[in-house]
C-alpha cells in the first residue's frame, strides 16, 4: 500500500504540472511546448531540445498509425522527449525473419523488438550487428538498470556475453508471482454449461477432469446449439500443450534428465506416450474440434466467446484476455460474462502443474550499432522514465483525473464508460500498448488495472499463486542455462515446432497402439537430428 500510495502521489505532481500549463504537453489535447518537469522527479539524462526522429521496427503495431502524434497518449511522448517516431509493423509471421534479413544486412532501424532467440543474439554480438550498450548505462539509467535486473534473462547474457546488448522487455516487476514464472495460459471454460450439466466449477482441472465436462456437454448441450456444438476447441498447439505440457513440463525441450544425469530430447521421452493417447480418445470421441489441426490463430478462440458454440478453450489466458472475451460474450451472445466465463490452471494428471521457467521478459529492445549517440540516450531515457514508478503508471493506465482516479482506500477507479477500452485500435488511445518506449509490460500492472473489473484481475492473481502452489520443482522447473545457451549447427537443424507433427499422428492413427507405434518410428526418424544435440550437451555435464 505504500509503494502504491507514493506512485499515486508521484503521479499527482504530473496532474497538477498539466494543470498549470494550462492544457500544454501532457494533457489530451494540448500544444507541443516540451515538458520541463516529469512526474515524480525523474530528470533526463540528456539534452531534449533538438528534435530527433526515430525508425523502429515490432509487432503488435496498428499499420500505417501516426505514434508520434496520432492520439494525446502518443503525443504527451512526443511532445515530452522532442521526437517524431516511424513505426514499421511486423505480424507475427515475418517478425523474426524481416529483423534477421534486415539486422544481417545492415539495414535494420534504429531501434527494433526482437523475438528473442539466442542463437541469433550470439551471431548479432559476435559480428557487431547491434550496439553494444556503454559501461556506465545502468548508472545513468538506474530505473531500466533495476528492471534489467529482475528480468534474469538480462543479467546471465550479460555474462554470457561480456556486456549489455539489449533490454529484456520485463513481464513482471513488483508483483513477480512466483520463480519460476508461471505462463499465463489455461482453460476457459463455459461456467453456465458446466452448471447445467452438473459439472463442478473450479479453478484447477486434470485433462481427465476437462474431458468428463466435454462429455457431459456433448451429451446435453445445454447450449443448444446443435449440430455446431464443439466441446473443447483449441487448435493444433494448444491442443498439443493441452495434453503433453500439462503432464511433461519439457515437453518441446532438450533438458536433463535426473534419473540418469544425461540430457534427453523432450519430445521423445517415454513422458508423452500417455497424454497424446488420451488426446487421440478424446479426438475420436468428439471432444475435440475434429479440425483442430487446420484452426488458425484466434479461429479456436472467436469459436468460444464469439461463436458461443465452444464449452471450452485452452489458450492465452492473460487479465487481457479474460476481458476481451467477457466483452465479446456480451456483444455478440448478450451474456453475463461473470455468469458465463471460467478460468483454470490446468494440472497434469499426477495433480501437479507442469512448465519450465518461463523467464521473466518478453522479446527485447536492440539498437542499430550506427545509431547516433543522441538517439540511442534520448530513447534510453524514455525507457528510462517508463521504468519509473509514475512513468510506468503513466504508460499502463493513462492520464489521472481523465482516465482514473484514486480512491480513498488507495485504489485505483476508471474513468472510462462500461464499454470503452483504454488501448488497442477500438481503444481510446490506439498508441497507448507495447510500442513506445516499453521496457517494462503491462503483466506488472494486470493485478491493479482500473480498466479492467476486479473479477478477472482476481482471476489472474488466483491463477499464478495456485500454479505455485500445486507444483514442486520437478514439475515446474528453474531454467537451465546450459541448454538455453547451447548453440550448434546441429541444434539449428532440430525442428522446434511440432504440434503439426504431433497432431498428425493423432490424426492419422487407427487406435492408441498405433500413436505408440507410430510416435516411435517419428522419435526414430528424428534421432539423426537430436541425437547430435544430446552428444554436445552431455560432453558440456
Amino acid at each position: 500500500m505504500k509503494k502504491l500510495l507514493c506512485v499515486v502521489a508521484a503521479f499527482c505532481i504530473l496532474a497538477s504540472v498539466v494543470h498549470a500549463r494550462g492544457g500544454q504537453s501532457g494533457s489530451p489535447g494540448g500544444g507541443a511546448t516540451p515538458v520541463k518537469e516529469f512526474p515524480g522527479g525523474w530528470k533526463p539524462t540528456g539534452d531534449l531540445s533538438r528534435k530527433v526522429n526515430f525508425t523502429m521496427a515490432t509487432v503488435q503495431t496498428i499499420e500505417g498509425y501516426n505514434y508520434t502524434s496520432g492520439d494525446p497518449y502518443v503525443k504527451w511522448w512526443s511532445d515530452a522527449f522532442n521526437y517524431t517516431i516511424d513505426v514499421t509493423s511486423l505480424t507475427f509471421d515475418n517478425w523474426a525473419e524481416n529483423l534477421r534479413i534486415w539486422i544481417n544486412s545492415g539495414d535494420m532501424p534504429d531501434v527494433a523488438v526482437f523475438n528473442y532467440i539466442h542463437a541469433d543474439m550470439a551471431g548479432f554480438v559476435d559480428q557487431g550487428l547491434i550496439k553494444k550498450f556503454p559501461d556506465n548505462w545502468k548508472q545513468r539509467w538506474p530505473n531500466m538498470a533495476r528492471v534489467f535486473g529482475r528480468t534474469s534473462l538480462g543479467p546471465q547474457m550479460e555474462k554470457t556475453f561480456g556486456g549489455v546488448y539489449f533490454m529484456p522487455r520485463s513481464r513482471f516487476d513488483n508483483n513477480i508471482p512466483h520463480d519460476p514464472l508461471p505462463d499465463h495460459i489455461g482453460f476457459f471454460i463455459r461456467k453456465d454449461w458446466a452448471q447445467a450439466v452438473g459439472f463442478p466449477v473450479k479453478t484447477i482441472y486434470k485433462p481427465s477432469e476437462i474431458l468428463e465436462y466435454a462429455r457431459l456437454i456433448k451429451e446435453r448441450d445445454p447450449g443448444k446449439v446443435g449440430s455446431r456444438l464443439l466441446p473443447i476447441s483449441s487448435r493444433a498447439e494448444w491442443a498439443w500443450r493441452f495434453f503433453v505440457q500439462s503432464n511433461f513440463a519439457h515437453f518441446r525441450t532438450f533438458y536433463k534428465d535426473k534419473r540418469t544425469g544425461n540430457y534427453a530430447w523432450g519430445p521423445a521421452s517415454e513422458e508423452v506416450l500417455p497424454p497424446m493417447k488420451m488426446w487421440y480418445r478424446a479426438w475420436k470421441a468428439g471432444l475435440l474440434n475434429p479440425d483442430f489441426y487446420t484452426l488458425k490463430d484466434l479461429e479456436d478462440y472467436d469459436q468460444y466467446r464469439v461463436g458461443g458454440f465452444s464449452g471450452g478453450y485452452f489458450g492465452e489466458g492473460t487479465t487481457g484476455h479474460m476481458y476481451t472475451a467477457a466483452s465479446n460474450m456480451t456483444d455478440s451472445l448478450g451474456l453475463d460474462p461473470e455468469k458465463a466465463i471460467g478460468f483454470a490452471t490446468v494440472v497434469g494428471e499426477d495433480g501437479y502443474f507442469h512448465q519450465e521457467d518461463l523467464i521473466n521478459f518478453w522479446g527485447c529492445i536492440i539498437f542499430n550499432p550506427n545509431i547516433s549517440d543522441e538517439k540511442f540516450n534520448r530513447y534510453m531515457d524514455m525507457m528510462d522514465f517508463q521504468c519509473s514508478d509514475a512513468g510506468y503508471l503513466f504508460s499502463q493506465a493513462g492520464f489521472e483525473g481523465v482516465d482514473w482516479r484514486q480512491n480513498a482506500d488507495g485504489s485505483y477507479a476508471s474513468l472510462l464508460s462500461p464499454d470503452q477500452r483504454l488501448a488497442g485500435s477500438t481503444g481510446k488511445y490506439p498508441g497507448m500498448g507495447y510500442v513506445i518506449a516499453v521496457a517494462k509490460l503491462a503483466d506488472d500492472f494486470s493485478f491493479d488495472v482500473p480498466s479492467t473489473p476486479k473479477v478477472w484481475r482476481d482471476y489472474s492473481k488466483l491463477t499464478y499463486k495456485e500454479r505455485g502452489d500445486h507444483s514442486t520443482l520437478d514439475t515446474f522447473t528453474p531454467t537451465d542455462w546450459v541448454v538455453y545457451t547451447h548453440d550448434s549447427p546441429s541444434l539449428r537443424r532440430v525442428p522446434t515446432d511440432l504440434s503439426p507433427e504431433f497432431s498428425n499422428i493423432i490424426t492419422s492413427a487407427t487406435s492408441e497402439a498405433d500413436v505408440e507405434v507410430k510416435w516411435r518410428a517419428w522419435v526414430e526418424r528424428q534421432r539423426p537430428l537430436f541425437q547430435p544435440v544430446l552428444n554436445e550437451l552431455n560432453a558440456k555435464r
